[in-house]
């Protein structure tokens, strides 16, 4: 019985499931070492590669249906007009024919601005995918303070600014002369007709005033006194995200003509929503996923790094001949180089 257990125990020990080349049958040449290290060295920077991505994680970007109801939400604004603010009318209309005197909500303030001012956005704006660290960190909410404020209104320059509560449907937002957009009130004078405007902020949601938005710093220089603007808006909702906070705001897109004709001069913001959702969330892998990840990689770049060393070496052997593939491999034959079987008898 004993004999038996150790014959088995003789057998397990010297069973190899992966066997390997014998130290005799191998060859080693300068081009084998060199493309060892190099696969060593490009597979540790393939490694501090993964687990940079695996700490910093990676951006999900998705476009999905809105699922969430939302029957109104806010409009915010802040624009200056190159005329008294005793001038000037504001309001919103949507589909539904709701009406709002956005007036009587915002504030209307007489300022006085140098002509250099009007210039500061006609600069170019290049419009760029927001970066989520930068929303995420200019995420602070804030609120205007006053409402329904009408001060200084002779002086050149009407600020016009607040948060309006609208319909989440189609719509529009104008700010008009008193007498040209609706029916009833003082005429304005032709003469007092400027709609040299600066728009500081336009967004829809939650009034983030460090969130960059496409009209924010923008403004339009004429001297056309019946000059009309007109703005075309498609409203997204977008869902920044990162390590469990997230924000609910609203991104959109412009396009803005203007006209001396059919429409009353002022500035009109046409606005529609998209009934799709885009959420850009910051995601990480599992570590099971990521270790799987790894080893897939790093399994896959062996292989083929052997394939192409099998490739160099046959198109050496093809096109310079055996010969020369034999240059710098290791000389055989000295006298400790002994069949393994000798020492195995020993």
């Amino acid at each position: 019985m004993i004999p038996a257990m150790e014959n088995t125990r003789k057998a397990i020990r010297v069973f190899d499931a992966f066997p390997k080349t014998p130290p005799s049958d191998r060859v080693a040449s300068y081009r084998g070492s060199y493309s060892t290290i190099l696969t060593y060295a490009f597979m540790v920077f393939m490694i501090w590669v993964q687990v940079g991505g695996y700490i910093d994680g990676y951006i999900d970007h998705q476009f999905s249906v809105d699922d969430k109801i939302r029957s109104t939400l806010n409009l915010n604004v802040d624009i200056l007009v190159k005329m008294p603010c005793k001038y000037l009318d504001a309001n919103v209309r949507d589909i539904t024919e709701d009406r709002n005197m956005a007036e009587e909500i915002l504030n209307f303030e007489g300022v006085e601005v140098p002509d250099y001012f009007w210039t500061l956005g006609l600069r170019e704006k290049n419009t760029v995918t927001p970066d989520l660290d930068v929303v995420l960190s200019n995420s602070l909410e804030a609120d205007f303070a006053s409402k329904g404020v009408r001060a200084r209104l002779d002086l050149p320059t009407c600020r016009i600014y607040g948060v309006i509560p609208i319909n989440r449907v189609q719509g529009d937002f104008h700010i008009t002369a008193e007498g040209m957009g609706y029916f009833g009130g003082h005429i304005t004078p032709e003469d007092a007709l400027n709609f040299t405007h600066f728009i500081n902020e336009f967004s829809f949601g939650t009034f983030y005033p460090y969130i960059d938005n496409t009209l924010d710093q923008t403004a339009q220089i004429t001297e056309e006194k019946q000059r009309t603007y007109l703005y075309y808006l498609k409203i997204i909702p977008t869902i920044f995200g990162k390590l469990g906070h997230e924000i609910d705001t609203t991104q959109y897109s412009v396009q803005m003509t203007k006209t001396d004709k059919k429409y009353a001069p002022g500035l009109f913001f046409k606005y529609d929503f998209d009934p799709i959702k885009m959420s850009t969330i910051e995601r990480r892998l599992s570590f099971f996923q990521f270790v799987i990840r790894l080893v897939t990689i790093l399994g896959g770049l062996w292989i083929i790094v052997g394939w192409l060393y099998k490739l160099m070496e046959k198109s050496i052997a093809v096109f310079f001949g055996e010969e020369y593939l034999r240059r710098g491999e290791e000389k055989k034959g000295g006298l400790l180089d002994e069949p393994m079987d000798e020492f195995e008898k020993i």
